[in-house]
């Protein structure tokens, strides 16, 4: 299992938020990193970055 740093997660999971706003499949290809990964990067970003639970919508494509 490949382990990342934060810094690395923190530029990917930039890409999947605006002004950017690539899709998740594009980045996946790009980077080498499975949907579901980057799915759970970025849940778990918006959840660091609301300070509690992530949006509900984001559980849904999380899950």
């Amino acid at each position: 299992m490949a382990r990342y740093g934060k810094e690395y997660k923190d530029r990917v999971v930039a890409r999947l938020l605006p002004p950017e706003s690539a899709p998740v499949e594009r980045v996946s290809a790009e980077v080498g990193v499975s949907t579901s990964t980057l799915e759970r990067w970025l849940a778990d970003a918006l959840e660091s970055a609301s300070g509690g639970e992530p949006p509900e919508h984001v559980k849904v494509v999380a899950a």
